[in-house]
């Protein structure tokens, strides 16, 4: 076969993926242009506004599970089981698929039970969602967690399906090529599309719904944990279950990606004072209201790239905003002590 019938198939492999889904977000998500900001920074800045797909369960992470869940339907699950922090986005957004699906929720959080729940962690209780809380040495064996996790609900006669911390796998990243592909359709072209990292599946599905769809833009993942070796690592992993699950070869990163780790700060979900004011002038700009985990720091870094010259006057700019406001309402972030109240 030639290449040409190569890249066919490719494509064709792709769009049959894209049909695996189980739809629950409200797609395609409005893209916004941000005139002020545009006007002050000397850029055309918009926003792909995902943090719109769903009321409760609003932000990236339900694209991700609209195939992650087709595929534990598949495998006759009935209980959704996953893991992350107290306030993880990613398991308010399980939480939520299981309640509107009639399944059962297990999670398994990193810390300690607090007396009161807030935020995303609220959500979680209101939502049915059941909760094992585990310290943060035992989450160094989360793989170890999960088995025994799954196996106890196994051993009560339920039928577990375990999603990885933010869904970040091949199968999730599908979500995120079909986010591109909304924007293929709506005939939208970006010089500039940034985006938060945080586990890389958003990022991964970027890069490859770029490339099958066509678009040829500059992509900036910020990292808001770790480094830029972890995250080219993570990539790769999603590229070879790309090929070892689906027969996709996808060389990730590649070259039109840039990660940039320059923006983590003081740490995951740590902001410093100065950060939390760049938040509070886009909302107060613009109406944008960001989160202080994820999308702050990919702003900021977007921000930083047009100031320092990386992004030419001119140019077009796409922010993916992956939702994350939940957070905001938890008393574990130092938004609640911001002076200008």
């Amino acid at each position: 076969m030639g290449r040409y019938g190569e890249m066919r198939g490719i494509k064709t492999c792709m769009d049959e993926l894209l049909k695996r889904r189980v739809p629950l977000a409200s797609l395609p998500t409005p893209v916004h242009y941000l005139e002020r900001m545009s006007k002050e920074l000397g850029v055309g800045l918009f926003v792909k506004r995902d943090d719109l797909t769903e009321s409760v369960a609003s932000g990236n992470k339900i694209r991700k599970m609209e195939y992650v869940l087709y595929q534990a339907l598949e495998k006759g699950a009935d209980t959704l089981v996953t893991c992350g922090g107290l306030q993880s986005n990613h398991c308010r957004a399980v939480a939520w698929i299981a309640a509107r699906k009639g399944l059962r929720c297990f999670l398994i959080l990193r810390g300690g039970k607090p007396s009161v729940p807030d935020g995303n962690l609220l959500l979680d209780s209101l939502l049915g969602a059941e909760m094992e809380f585990r310290t943060v040495e035992q989450f160094e064996d989360l793989t170890g967690l999960a088995s025994e996790c799954c196996s106890a609900l196994q051993n009560k006669g339920r039928k577990p399906f375990f999603i990885p911390m933010g869904a970040s796998t091949a199968t999730g990243a599908l979500g995120y090529v079909n986010m591109v592909g909304e924007l293929a359709a709506a005939g939208d072209r970006f010089d500039h599309l940034y985006c938060a990292v945080g586990s890389g599946g958003t990022l991964a599905g970027t890069i490859l719904g770029c490339r099958h769809f066509g678009l040829d833009t500059r992509i900036h993942g910020v990292a808001v944990c770790d480094d830029r070796a972890t995250f080219e690592a993570e990539l790769r992993r999603i590229g070879d279950e790309f090929s070892s699950w689906f027969g996709i070869e996808a060389d990730l990163p590649g070259p039109s990606v840039r990660i940039d780790d320059g923006h983590v700060g003081i740490g995951y979900a740590m902001n410093t004072g100065e950060e939390f004011e760049e938040l509070v002038r886009v909302a107060r700009s613009e109406g944008l209201v960001l989160d202080p985990v994820y999308t702050l720091k990919a702003f900021l870094g977007m921000r930083d790239d047009i100031l320092s010259g990386r992004v030419k006057t001119g140019e077009k700019v796409l922010f993916l905003h992956s939702g994350g406001h939940f957070g905001l309402m938890s008393t574990g972030f130092g938004v609640h002590s911001y002076t200008g109240w």
